[in-house]
């Protein structure tokens, strides 16, 4: 039985994620993806600092840009990063 914390999460094969990656880095390397690194979010208005996108990134990643710095960790992910697909409800038109 799938509890409603569940719903919407589905396991991709592993050619799958392989081919969503290399998609992903394709665009990425091609020149034309906008890479956009949102550091004021309106669900960060209530949040302790720490754990804000804004201090997540700026911690891991000190005197960098967060683009650049996001787009060369998004460079590096494989399949054995992967863990679940997440049914996207806000962008569905998007697909």
């Amino acid at each position: 039985m799938t509890s409603s914390h569940n719903e919407g999460k589905r396991r991709e094969a592993k050619p799958e994620v392989d081919a969503y990656l290399q998609h992903l880095a394709d665009s990425l390397n091609s020149g034309y993806a906008k890479l956009r690194f949102q550091a004021t979010r309106i669900v960060d208005d209530q949040r302790d600092e720490r754990f804000t996108n804004r201090f997540t990134v700026a911690d891991l990643f000190p005197d960098e840009d967060p683009v650049d710095a996001l787009k060369r960790e998004l460079l590096t992910l494989t399949a054995e990063n992967y863990i679940e697909t997440v049914k996207d409800t806000k962008f569905v038109s998007l697909r």
